[in-house]
């Protein structure tokens, strides 16, 4: 979407296909730009603000990157008065979105509810103008989709955030700024934060290498130091500011056998682990895996502080309660989180949700329990790590995948 504001040609590498990243393709060509696709390169060719949307209607599917981080864009098309329809998959239109709108709302939009309130589809039409407004914190994307868009808005602009959770997220944000001359100015204290914007500024050419996925790695990092074993891991940078990197200190704290260089992480599986308490508040991402490892973990594992977890593609604290019980986990529900008892899983049939993490999540606990493990929904993998599959039996793991995934 950076590249789609600036004119000319950009250039991402290492890219990552996956249906996230087809959906957020899809809407940025529906704004006119062109995107052409190669095995591990995207061309992306604009002309720059504001844009010629050629269509009535935008189609995001279940990204919530690509849903929320367009509305504020949608303000800034040439003839923005003109109504246009922005419309999601299910799954999605079960998310809620009035924060990000009456955030925008107070910047120019003008934004009609078309079936629920709170949800899309919604009718989108005026400039995005600039002004002041706040927007509640306890999801990243509707902060970072502001920070985005707002520099290419008309007026200065102002933004006040309570509470302000997922913060890596918004620190990749805002390391995107930074990296294009963005003029901003972010004042932050212990009860809000504050984010002064110059408006009319424009983005450069982009010519990137995407960085890993700490959050696809997760899994990956967990099963190999679940199951004994060496596997060495590479085209992870320790010095990314994604929060899920955070996995691999609580691992070590945990007892696992991690070795840290800049080329690769050495992991060597098998070792004993102990409970700690988790403070997840930034990396609600994370809480599926860590679920899965607290089973494995002697005493109890407090994973506390990601209420927020319950508002993902799926209520993610509950999803995993169900899936552990019925492997035999014992574990206790909290509104913020779970506590997690060292359990021996059984092979069970579980439910994945339609939601990606906790699929993947439950095919690692499916590797360590006995027995045979079924997780419907297995296409929802495709979601963000479509090679999971072939990615965790190419070392050794014995999962298919049927109707489900059998771990």
């Amino acid at each position: 979407m950076l590249a789609s504001m600036c004119r000319g040609e950009s250039t991402l590498k290492n890219i990552l296909h996956s249906d996230d990243t087809q959906d957020a393709i899809h809407v940025c060509q529906s704004l006119g730009v062109t995107i052409g696709e190669s095995k591990d390169l995207i061309t992306v060719t604009s002309k720059g603000l504001p844009f010629d949307a050629p269509c009535s209607e935008i189609y995001s599917g279940n990204s919530g990157l690509a849903t929320l981080f367009i509305m504020p864009i949608l303000g800034l098309r040439r003839y923005s008065s003109e109504p246009i329809i922005l419309n999601c998959g299910e799954q999605m239109r079960q998310r809620p979105i009035k924060p990000l709108v009456d955030a925008l709302r107070n910047l120019g939009l003008t934004i009609q509810y078309l079936k629920n309130e709170n949800t899309l589809p919604i009718r989108i039409s005026g400039e995005l103008a600039g002004g002041v407004t706040n927007v509640e914190g306890f999801i990243s994307q509707y902060l970072s989709a502001l920070l985005l868009a707002l520099p290419c808005a008309s007026g200065d602009s102002e933004i006040t955030v309570k509470n302000l959770q997922e913060r890596p997220y918004v620190e990749m944000t805002l390391n995107w700024l930074k990296e294009q001359n963005i003029l901003f100015h972010h004042i932050s204290n212990a009860e809000m934060d504050i984010f002064k914007i110059k408006g009319g500024q424009c983005y450069q050419e982009i010519h990137t290498i995407i960085p890993g996925d700490f959050s696809s790695a997760s899994y990956l990092i967990a099963a190999c130091v679940l199951i004994p074993g060496e596997v060495k891991i590479s085209g992870l940078n320790m010095e990314d500011v994604q929060g899920d990197k955070k996995l691999i200190a609580i691992l070590q704290e945990m007892g696992a056998d991690i070795l840290v260089k800049p080329e690769y992480l050495l992991i060597r599986g098998g070792k004993k682990l102990t409970g700690i308490k988790i403070d997840a508040h930034d990396i609600p991402d994370l809480l599926p895996v860590l679920a899965v490892i607290g089973t494995a973990a002697f005493g109890k594992t407090e994973i506390r502080n990601v209420a927020h977890a319950r508002i993902k593609e799926t209520d993610r604290i509950r999803s995993m309660a169900n899936g552990l019980s019925r492997m035999g986990a014992s574990l206790i529900e909290e509104s913020d989180g779970l506590i997690i008892f060292q359990s021996q899983l059984q092979g069970a049939s579980v439910k994945g949700y339609g939601d990606h993490r906790t699929v993947m999540a439950l095919s690692i606990a499916g590797m360590i329990a006995e027995g045979s493990t079924l997780i419907d929904d297995s296409e929802s993998i495709d979601k963000t790590f479509p090679s999971f599959v072939s990615t965790m039996t190419s070392i050794g793991a014995k999962m298919e995948v049927r109707d489900g995934i059998t771990a």
